[in-house]
């Protein structure tokens, strides 16, 4: 018999692709059918092959067809929810929302609205607003807060009480518990001007190059 290691060759194909999971069910269904026509042909009929492998190849093979049908179903339903889901999402459009971000802009005079969301009460919340430059330029002392969604207010002065001039500013917020802090968020106030999605989900489009995942959304107005 001169196929026994043709038949070897097309079994551990099949291992290899069941490990690797490279093969989609379709490949491996085909090798399976190869393998066992190779054998079927080349077997000694007075001392038949021992199926047994056979039997654990076929029910590997049926288990991850199952899987990769199981996967390609639960894509579409993902696809499907995240299709459904920014379909939901474009009522946000051109409304003000408060999302994750750390910047804020002067214009007039007057500063943008911004705030913070602490996970946990704090006894000590302090901001300090930085110029382009990595300045400090005003330093708030916001003193304890519960935990929860809160607005800062900055009157778009520095810590002399003089206007700083219009432009981009960043804060950064530290909050602490007994000396520990906190993790508050650091959030910003935008206008939608459109809703997005990628690989993470829905996104909403605040401008000024600023996205948010729609479920980070903490207030909208």
């Amino acid at each position: 018999m001169t196929t026994t290691s043709s038949v070897s060759s097309n079994t551990s194909g099949i291992n290899d692709a069941l490990k690797s999971g490279s093969a989609s069910a379709a490949d491996l269904q085909n090798n399976f059918l190869t393998m066992l026509v190779t054998q079927m042909n080349n077997q000694d009929p007075l001392n038949p092959m021992d199926n047994s492998q056979l039997t654990s190849q076929l029910a590997q093979i049926s288990t991850v067809s199952s899987m990769q049908t199981m996967n390609t179903t639960l894509n579409q339903l993902l696809g499907q929810v995240s299709a459904g889901r920014a379909m939901n999402s474009a009522s946000l459009i051109g409304r003000t929302v408060m999302v994750p971000g750390s910047q804020v802009t002067v214009k007039d005079g007057a500063a943008g609205q911004f705030g913070l969301d602490l996970p946990s009460t704090a006894d000590a919340v302090t901001v300090s607003v930085v110029d382009q430059n990595g300045n400090v330029v005003r330093t708030i002392d916001m003193k304890g807060q519960v935990a929860g969604v809160h607005d800062i207010a900055w009157d778009g002065k520095n810590d002399a009480g003089v206007a700083v001039a219009d432009g981009d500013y960043t804060f950064k917020v530290n909050a602490t518990a007994n000396g520990t802090s906190v993790q508050p968020v650091a959030l910003v106030y935008g206008k939608v001007q459109s809703i997005s999605g990628d690989s993470n989900g829905v996104l909403v489009d605040i401008g000024n190059g600023q996205s948010a995942g729609v479920d980070d959304v903490r207030r909208i107005l």
